[in-house]
This record gives structure tokens, sequence and C-alpha cells, in this order.
């Protein structure tokens, strides 16, 4: 695994009718990472809770994203516009 990102204060984004995509992190300095749907996954904290083998949305040009479904929001206790900080390893 290949740490990328480390304790960083990220904002969790808000964005209306995106589906499953409405509450979701945008995680810097990560358009270089190339594949595909599926094969990007990633470990780690948000606060204290902790991910496993989640899917890192791949974005044309721009940096990938992670969606925060309500389970981890609950766990978390944060909301869109909160800030949390955030340790993710990408699996290969």
């Amino acid at each position: 695994m290949r740490k990328i990102i480390e304790n960083q204060i990220l904002k969790l984004q808000y964005k209306k009718g995106y589906g499953a995509w409405t509450y979701h992190l945008v995680i810097p300095n990560t358009a270089d990472i190339e594949g595909k749907w599926g094969y990007l996954k990633v470990s780690g904290l948000i606060d204290d809770y902790e991910l496993k083998e989640i899917n890192l949305a791949p974005r044309k040009n721009k940096d990938k994203m992670i969606s925060i479904n309500k389970e981890i929001r609950n766990a978390i206790g944060k909301s869109g516009g909160d800030m949390v900080t955030v340790t993710l390893c990408l699996h290969k």
C-alpha cells in the first residue's frame, strides 16, 4: 500500500442531488493516479473512523474523491461543510 494522504484536514463536501456522491471528500494531489472505477481502492482513517477498501473515484484530470455515506457521517458526527482529518493508503 502507498500512503497518498496523511493527517490532512479536509472539508466534507456537500453537493445536493449528486446521488451517492452527495457527501464526499476530494483527495488533494491525486490527479496523477491512473485507474478505472472499482480498481482504485483505499483504506485509512477519517477522524477516528476506520475505512476498509473503499473506492477512490477516478475523475479525468482532476483530484480523485471518495463518497462519505450516512454510516460514516454518523460515526464521526460530521456533515457537509465540517472539517475532518484524513489518512489514506492506496492498495496496489
